[in-house]
């Protein structure tokens, strides 16, 4: 079985590496900071003064997505739930407040339908394919869609 050797430290006998696609085989930064941003004006145009606040929940300051934050590491139920909750905070019943997360959700979906597919980190591909090509099985975690992850690997070849 191969050994892979990360700086000083080496792994013997690995089978299998598993990664995360957003953030650590494709950087989807600009993106995932884009749709907060789009998800949260729609729904500010609804409930105003409810923007900046969703902003900050999902992770967006200044133009700049923190990778611990919401939009970064949740799934899109988390993060419809965390909007669903913001809205609801604003006197509104859940189920209207779900409905209007969903619905902003769903539009800013919409919009970036012919976004062009965020990028592979540089030296990414070089990596993926020399492991595979060492006898090491790969595969891929997501919050993201079977069918959005297959279209990355798809996409990437």
């Amino acid at each position: 079985m191969p050994s892979i050797r990360v700086n000083n430290m080496t792994f013997d006998r690995i089978e299998a590496i598993i990664f995360d696609k957003d953030g650590t085989l494709e950087d989807s930064q600009e993106f995932l900071r884009k749709l907060g941003q789009v998800r949260s004006r729609l729904v500010d145009a609804q409930i105003p003064g409810i923007g900046e606040p969703l902003l900050m929940a999902f992770g967006i300051e200044n133009d700049t997505l923190d990778p611990t934050g919401l939009m970064a590491t949740g799934t899109r139920q988390e993060n419809e739930i965390a909007t669903a909750a913001y809205i609801a905070e604003t006197g509104r019943g859940w189920i209207e407040s779900k409905n209007i997360a969903q619905k902003a959700f769903i539009e800013a979906e919409n919009s970036f339908k012919n976004h062009p597919p965020s990028p592979l980190f540089v030296g990414s591909l070089e990596v993926l394919k020399s492991l595979y090509e060492g006898g090491i099985k790969l595969g891929i975690l997501s919050a993201a869609t079977t069918e959005q992850v297959q279209a990355f690997v798809t996409r990437h070849k």
